[in-house]
Formats: C-alpha cells, sequence, structure tokens
C-alpha cells in the first residue's frame, strides 16, 4: 500500500469512529442519576403562556427534553404516553419541552401527524424552552433528555437516552431504563 492510501484509510477509519460517538451522545446513550434540587424554571406553552415548574407542586413532573427532528425522541413519547395512561393526570404530569427551537405551530403539526400515524392523543403539556431549561438540565448534549422532579421539585432523577416505561417493546434493545420503578418509588 501506499503512503497515500494508508493515509485515506486511517483518515475514513477517524471520521467513522467520530461518526459513531457523535451518534451515541444525539441517541442518547449516555445515563445519569442526580439528586440535585430542581429550580423553578419557566417555558412557553404552545399558546404563548409562561409557565413554571412551581405550578405543578404537588405532583410528580417528567420534563421531557425533545426536538420534532430527533427521532429517538418519537419512541420516548410513545413509552410516555403508556406512563400517562397508566398513572394518569392525578399525580403526575409530563411537560415535553421542545429544545429544538422550533414554533408552535410546527410543534402542534408534529403532535398532530404524530397522533395520526400512532394515534396517541398527547393528554399532557407540550412548550417551548425560553432558554433556561436547556441551559439548566442538559446533561450531556444528547436528547431525549428526562428529569424526574419530585411533588416539591427536586430533581429526583435524570437521564438521556430513550427510557421505557416497564416492558421492553418487541424489537427495542435490552437494558434500557424503566420509568416504572422511578415512578413507583415516588408515588407510592
Amino acid at each position: 500500500m501506499t503512503k497515500n492510501k494508508i493515509d485515506m484509510e486511517i483518515g475514513y477509519r477517524v471520521i467513522l469512529v467520530i461518526c459513531i460517538l457523535f451518534f451515541l451522545v444525539q441517541s442518547g446513550c449516555i445515563e445519569s442519576e442526580n439528586n440535585e434540587d430542581g429550580e423553578d424554571f419557566s417555558f412557553i406553552s404552545l399558546d404563548n403562556n409562561v409557565k413554571y415548574l412551581r405550578d405543578y407542586r404537588g405532583k410528580v413532573v417528567i420534563l421531557d427534553m425533545w426536538a420534532t427532528t430527533c427521532p429517538p425522541c418519537a419512541y420516548q413519547m410513545i413509552e410516555l404516553q403508556k406512563t400517562y395512561d397508566h398513572y394518569g393526570s392525578d399525580d403526575l404530569e409530563i411537560l415535553s419541552i421542545d429544545v429544538g427551537q422550533e414554533t408552535p405551530s410546527v410543534i402542534q403539526q408534529y403532535r398532530e401527524t404524530f397522533q395520526n400515524t400512532y394515534g396517541i392523543s398527547f393528554d399532557w403539556v407540550f412548550g417551548m424552552d425560553n432558554g433556561t431549561i436547556w441551559s439548566r438540565y442538559d446533561i450531556s448534549g444528547g436528547i431525549p433528555t428526562l428529569y424526574v422532579f419530585d411533588q416539591e421539585g427536586k430533581a429526583y432523577f435524570s437521564h438521556v437516552g430513550l427510557c421505557i416505561f416497564d416492558e421492553t417493546p418487541s424489537g427495542y434493545p435490552d437494558g434500557l431504563t424503566r420509568l416504572r420503578p422511578i415512578l413507583d418509588e415516588l408515588l407510592g
């Protein structure tokens, strides 16, 4: 082999490794638990009202940071629907906050397309980051990122990447983090 071919082969391998690392970070294959206090963040609802974490005191809150361009985020929403169906809205609230800087109309269109495709109604809260949530709760730059806050608004759990509700769906990899034991612990 000539030196140029060797250099090209090394270059391809370096690019391949960089691409794999980028995919792992972006797909959320990094997990972290965190017990720091949650702050009273704000976000913009789809009807352009400012909402706060404190508005949901007394409930366990799942903060779902996602983007319309994130395929793993779509799978996360399917699992969040299972979670919401199981626990209901009396003791649990889900805040799906777009961190991809989309407009309300783009997010609403995404919800409608998703509902037509998967039959999921999204009865929980959707909103947009106003710059405070991602800067505070970004773990590694990957999405989906979930935080679970207890009834007092303290961060109880955090995770980057796909979490399942309870049982691993067919076709999903084994070993995914399960939300049910975490929520059962908080909701008794």
